[in-house]
């Protein structure tokens, strides 16, 4: 019940946290003439401050939930709490609505959708041990670092074969430098990664590494094929 309470009014509570902290801040905050904050500032750094707080605590995956439900369901409920998607293995579409989760267990989690979502790193060691995980997309997940990236590389290195990974802005050219480790991979689609320095180079690196592994880094593989053909 509590899992489902979490992500039934996840949006909602974080719109009344925040603005219960504008409030707060509103009437203890002293004016700008009297060395407050000027303008909203104090509002948003209250709202980021206990937006961080709440996704951190949907990002806590239990170890005795685990040991209850199995290890792909109570990633599937991490993930959809947190605002992903996972895909079962044989199923056709996406799972995004927590309330949608199977009463009974058994489903092993195929690929993991983390676009637009608040995914931290704390529980990728569970990728682990989801033995049928071959997909993972991350786009726009806004905590994702090079980190994550290593972490996740880590913990799939042995199965994952089909991995996007785009506008993360913590993802660094070191953050690629882990991928160099998915031996496995048959496809990799970087895209919009605004932290990284030397793309070209890094594409590159990773094409030496994987060399079994179609990858697409536009507009970089674009250039390339372009001057392939000419």
């Amino acid at each position: 019940m509590l899992y489902w309470t979490l992500k039934h009014s996840r949006n909602k509570m974080l719109k009344l946290i925040t603005a219960a902290g504008r409030q707060h801040v509103n009437l203890l905050s002293a004016p700008a003439k009297f060395g407050g904050f000027p303008g909203n500032q104090p509002q948003r750094f209250i709202g980021l401050m206990f937006q961080q707080w709440f996704d951190r605590t949907f990002n806590k995956v239990d170890s005795e939930r685990v040991k209850e439900v199995g290890v792909d369901r109570a990633c599937a409920e991490w993930i959809l709490r947190c605002g992903g998607g996972v895909q079962w293995k044989g199923a056709k579409r996406f799972l995004t609505d927590y309330n949608a989760l199977p009463a009974s267990g058994g489903q092993k989690i195929h690929a993991i959708d983390m676009t637009d979502s608040a995914i931290m790193e704390e529980p990728f060691a569970f990728l682990k041990d989801l033995q049928e995980l071959r997909n993972i997309t991350i786009y726009n997940a806004k905590y994702i670092t090079d980190d994550s990236v290593g972490f996740m590389c880590s913990y799939t290195r042995d199965k994952l074969v089909h991995l996007k990974l785009g506008k993360c802005n913590n993802v660094t050219d070191e953050g690629l430098h882990h991928l160099r480790v998915l031996k496995k991979l048959e496809y990799l689609k970087l895209e919009a990664l605004y932290g990284v320095q030397k793309p070209e180079e890094m594409l590159s690196k990773l094409q030496a590494a994987l060399p079994q592994t179609k990858i697409e880094y536009p507009p970089f593989t674009n250039q390339s094929n372009e001057e392939e053909i000419d």
